[in-house]
This record gives structure tokens, C-alpha cells and sequence, in this order.
């Protein structure tokens, strides 16, 4: 049964659908109010981004999972994402799991610990920490100044207390050491401290230190003084910002190629507290609106604390079901806000700035491992620190073009691509095509006594990259190392051998090759287009018969390409003003009759 025959057996109801291929895998998950009428939007006759259109081409059959409630369709949606990790989803990068810290407050006498698994069990969790080393600064103070037990499982009543008691880390309720009121007292503080509410905790250890002074408890008193010198440092560090005694989020989110990063700042009290990034994979030709509605619903998923005000750096689909969602799973109102002016916006700015701070600085580790693996895979001499990618694009032979893209260090060097039309070939003669762009190419460089890469990257398999070596041979240069990525089974060859290198499919140096190849074939295509739209434009329509500049300029105002000219029916074209019935009738004959070829259609 096919995907549209499934559409009358939708419930109107929420859940979770799922878009497959004809090979069963995941393409897409995504969450519905009423799964009837939220699929059957993909099969109506409007126009759709890039992204979507390339989904829909591969798209085969569908499964749908009803839920009780929206909440858990969204829930359920996260999960699906992140056990299949579909291509069009925007998700984090990696499936790891961040740390909570776990206070276990459905126990009469709760422990405090770092966690990577959090349950529905009642117990309250604080985070995800992105950052492992502040868990643990954190976990380490509450040890020093709030000395909760340690031991695991149910507490037992023991003969003599444990060497934490004697360290002063434990208060050792399992010989009675501490009443359960005073132990929950502690854990209240606890609580407060990883909320980031300092101001109510500094209040209550001031009011304990003074009790102890009272009753002579000089070493308790004593020890509350240094943890409130601690928690008054802590603040001291933090940007100070114009939101008093307020709780507050701050979400963003920058991009950058087929990567983002998340960025959340945490208010609390009119403080910055904290800040977390994740980093993102995002689909192709992916909307800043979907990456940061798809973002916040990953977020708040496992987010232990949700504020109430949300601050977001622009305007999300689904707005008013997320803040639906948020404000169900907080257990009270959550209002999103989109700053224009003031405080909030100086902040978003300020946010915006640490997350591409954050993206360049990861994408600067992956590329350099992803040269360190490529060094390795290909036996090189050294690190290929210049890499030059080449491809063509034509169809059926028309309108070719090629072209070379430069990767310094894993990064791009646009004021070095070079774009190529090809002179010597006729016909369809795709190897021939790229021989002649690499010789051009390199014949330059020679002549010119320019810079060599330390690897060449062709768009193909063995074929390629012999064709390939014949040229760098002719021209002295068959010790430049060559290889060639070919697509579907994204396989790397290199000359001579007749079987794929064994590269991983996750790895760094698979994943640049693959950014470099798509480069070049974006950077040929858009010239074969701007190229083929030329000369389009020339011989088709200057050579209609009663079509003149005028007429030809009002066509391309309305419609920007011949092709869209061409697949328009003649009824459309006559509601352009000044065409009517019969000119539009010839241009439709003319055009049919000259264009025989299909429509250029860039590869997802």
C-alpha cells in the first residue's frame, strides 16, 4: 500500500508519524495533533521548501503511533529521533547522555548524585550538564557544605557511622547522628543551590549560622560561614543582568553547513547562572525556524527545570503547541517571548556570539581529526592540509560545466575555487569532462608555478579517478595523491586498486570528504544553471516569432526561468498581463518543441 493509500486510514487523533524509504529506513519522524489532517498536508498541491520536496522524493511508506496527548506525542517524537536518528530530522550531533544530578527526594533520608539515566521516579534532576567538569565542581560543594549520605541503596541502621562522617561529608543519619527534620532542612538547601536560587539559600544559611552561634555550635556555624562566602563568590562570577529576581531562559541557535549549535543561557534570580550547547545536525536546505523549533523540543525533553518565561531568539512553528507543552510539564504558565529592544535583546546578541564561538571551535576539532584520519587511511607523508575537490554538471550533455573547490585545513577557501566550461568535449562524455577540468586546472598551476594540494578529491569511482590519473600523468604529476568519492554507497577509491577503501561511515575524514565533494558539485552546478538559463534565455525565447524585449522581460518578471515558463499550463501564462490566450498558446508550442530535455534538478 502506498503512502497516499494510507491517508484514509489516519485517526484524527495525536501521535507520532514516520516517513520511510523503499528500503525501510527512517527518513523523518513527526509529532501531530491530528495525524489525518498533518500528513495528508504533504500530499496537497502547494509548493514546498527544497528540504521537504527532497523528502517527499524518497518518500515510501509511513507509520503512524497514536498517543493519549500531544505531551506525549512529543515526547515520544524525541525518543524516535534519537534511537533513529533519521536524515531529515534536526538532532543532536551525538546520542550521548549528558549528566543529571540526581537528589533523591522520593527517600526519607535522599542522597545526591551524578546520573546518566533519569527515570519517572519522583526524584528531582538537575540538568543536562553539558559540561561534565561543572558537574562535578558542583557535586563536590554539596559533599563539602551540605554532606548528605553517600552510601547506596535504602539506608540501614548501622553500628557505627562510615569514614564520610569522619571527613565531615556525611551526617550520618544510619546512627542517628542527624533528625530527619534538620536532614530534610539540608536537602531543601540542596535543592535550592542547584536551582540556582542563591538569594533564598544564602537567606536561609545565614538565619542556620546564626542559630549555631546562638547554641554554641561554634564549628557548624563556622563551616555555614565558608559556604556562604562560597555561594556569595559563585555569584559574584556571574553577569549581573536587568531582570531582578527573575527566572528566565535563553534560547538561540547559529548554523553553519549541515551543523548548529544550541545555545541556552540560564537566568536565574537576574543572574546568568550558567549557559549549555549542543551541537546539532541539521537536515539539508534546513529553515532557522525548524531548527530551532525542532532544538527547543529536544531540550526541554529531558530538561530537569523549566522557567517560567522563555526567551527565544525569533519566532518558532508550533509556538502554541510548545507552549502548551511546557507549560503542562512545568506545571504552570510558560510564556515564550521574542525580544525587539533592550536587555533581553543585548543578551540574545551576547548569546548568539558564545554559540558561534562554540560551533567554530568544534567544527575546528572535527576538521582536525578528520585530517589526522585521513593521513592514516591513505598512507599519506603528511597531514592534507590543502585539499582540492573537482566535479562537472551537465545534462545530457548540454550546458557543461566543472569545477574546483579549495579546502585549507578543512576549512573553505572560496577566493580560490575556480569554475570551469568545458571546450573540448562533445556529447555525453562525463570522464572526459572531468579530465579536461583537471588538466586545465593544473597546466595553470604549473605555468603559473601556483600552490599544489596535498590531495585531489574527484566527484566518482574508479573510472574517475583512472581517467584522472592518465592526465596528472601526461603532466608529470602522478605523485599527487588522488582519490574519488563515489555516491550511494559513499565509497572512497584510489588509483590502481579495484576495491573501496575501508573508511568507517561515522568517521571525521569520511564526513570531510563528503562536505568537500558536495562543495564542488554545488559551486559546478550553480554556474550550469546560471550558464544553461543563459543560454536559455537566448536562443528559446529571442527566437519566438512576435516575441519581443518587452515581452520577454515581462515573462521573466513574472517567472524566473524559462523552465518555469515552460511547465506553466497556457491558461496561466494568458493571466499575465499583456500575454493573453494566443501569445501564450505559441510560447508554450515553441518552447516544447525546442526543450527536449528535462528540468535541471539539483541533487539532495
Amino acid at each position: 500500500m502506498s503512502p497516499k493509500d494510507k491517508l484514509d486510514h489516519l485517526p484524527d487523533k495525536p501521535g507520532v508519524y514516520i516517513f520511510k524509504d523503499k528500503k525501510g529506513r527512517v527518513l523523518y519522524v513527526g509529532k501531530a495533533l491530528s495525524l489525518k489532517k498533518r500528513v495528508r498536508s504533504y500530499f496537497g498541491e502547494v509548493s514546498f521548501s527544497p528540504r521537504t520536496e527532497s523528502l517527499l522524493s524518497q518518500l515510501a511508506d509511513l507509520e503512524s503511533i497514536v498517543t493519549d496527548s500531544e505531551t506525549e506525542a512529543y515526547l515520544l517524537e524525541y525518543n524516535l529521533i534519537k534511537r533513529y536518528r533519521p536524515r531529515y530530522n534536526i538532532r543532536l550531533r551525538d546520542d550521548k547522555s549528558y549528566p543529571y544530578i540526581k537528589l533523591t527526594t522520593n527517600e526519607d533520608f535522599p542522597k545526591v548524585f551524578l546520573t546518566r539515566n533519569p527515570k519517572t521516579d519522583r526524584a528531582e534532576y538537575f540538568g543536562p550538564y553539558t559540561n561534565v567538569k561543572a558537574a562535578r565542581r558542583a557535586l563536590h560543594l554539596i559533599h563539602r557544605f551540605f554532606p548528605l549520605r553517600r552510601c547506596k541503596g535504602k539506608l540501614r541502621p548501622k553500628m557505627r557511622p562510615c569514614i564520610n562522617y569522619h571527613i565531615k561529608e556525611c551526617m550520618a543519619p544510619c546512627v542517628d547522628k542527624i533528625s530527619r527534620k534538620d536532614y530534610l532542612s539540608l536537602v531543601k538547601e540542596v535543592s535550592l543551590f542547584l536551582q540556582g536560587h542563591h538569594k533564598k539559600l544564602l537567606f536561609q544559611l545565614k538565619q542556620d549560622m546564626e542559630e549555631a552561634s546562638r547554641k554554641e555550635r561554634f564549628e557548624r556555624a563556622a563551616k555555614l560561614r565558608d559556604c556562604i562566602e562560597a555561594i556569595e563568590r559563585i555569584g559574584q562570577t556571574q553577569k549581573v543582568s536587568s531582570f531582578p529576581g527573575q527566572d528566565k531562559d535563553l534560547i538561540g541557535i547559529v548554523s553553519e553547513g549541515e551543523e548548529a549549535c544550541g545555545m541556552v543561557f540560564l537566568i536565574r534570580e537576574g543572574k546568568l547562572m550558567d549557559k549549555k550547547h549542543f551541537l546539532l545536525k541539521i537536515a539539508p536546505r534546513s529553515m532557522e525556524k525548524d531548527i530551532l523549533t525542532s532544538f527547543l523540543k529536544q531540550y526541554y525533553a529531558e530538561a530537569s527545570f523549566i522557567s517560567p518565561q522563555v526567551v527565544l531568539q525569533r519566532q518558532t512553528h508550533e509556538q502554541v503547541a510548545i507552549r502548551r507543552w511546557l507549560s503542562l510539564r512545568r506545571g504552570g504558565r510558560v510564556n515564550l517571548v521574542v525580544p525587539r529592544r533592550g536587555e533581553k535583546l543585548k543578551l540574545m546578541k551576547l548569546l548568539e556570539r558564545n554559540a558561534y564561538m562554540m560551533l567554530k571551535q568544534e567544527r575546528g576539532k572535527e576538521k582536525a581529526k578528520a585530517l589526522l584520519q585521513l593521513k592514516a587511511y591513505l598512507s599519506l607523508k603528511e597531514k592534507p592540509l590543502r585539499i582540492e575537490g573537482f566535479d562537472i554538471s551537465n545534462i545530457h550533455g548540454r550546458y557543461p560545466t566543472g569545477s574546483v573547490v579549495v579546502f585549507e585545513e578543512g576549512k573553505r577557501k572560496k577566493s580560490e575555487y575556480r569554475r570551469f566550461k568545458i571546450k573540448r568535449v562533445e556529447g555525453i562524455d562525463d570522464f572526459a569532462m572531468l579530465s579536461e577540468v583537471v588538466d586545465r586546472r593544473y597546466r595553470r598551476i604549473i605555468k603559473e608555478k601556483g600552490t599544489f594540494p596535498h590531495l585531489i578529491l574527484v566527484d566518482g569511482g574508479k573510472g574517475q579517478v583512472s581517467s584522472c590519473l592518465k592526465v596528472l600523468r601526461s603532466l608529470g604529476l602522478d605523485d599527487l595523491p588522488l582519490i574519488g568519492l563515489a555516491k550511494e554507497l559513499e565509497e572512497v577509491y584510489l588509483p590502481g586498486k579495484s576495491l573501496p577503501l575501508n573508511i568507517s561511515q561515522n568517521s571525521a575524514a569520511l564526513k570531510l570528504l563528503q562536505e568537500i565533494r558536495d562543495e564542488a558539485h554545488r559551486f559546478a552546478h550553480t554556474f550550469h544553471i546560471q550558464s544553461r538559463e543563459k543560454g536559455l534565455r537566448v536562443s528559446s525565447l529571442d527566437e519566438i516569432p512576435g516575441i519581443g524585449r518587452e515581452t520577454r522581460k515581462l515573462l521573466l518578471t513574472h517567472l524566473k526561468s524559462v523552465d518555469q515558463i515552460r511547465n506553466k499550463s497556457w491558461r496561466k501564462l494568458a493571466e499575465i498581463p499583456g500575454i493573453g490566450e494566443k501569445r501564450a498558446r505559441k510560447i508554450l508550442d515553441y518552447l516544447s518543441s525546442k526543450i527536449d530535455s528535462p528540468p535541471c534538478i539539483a541533487r539532495p
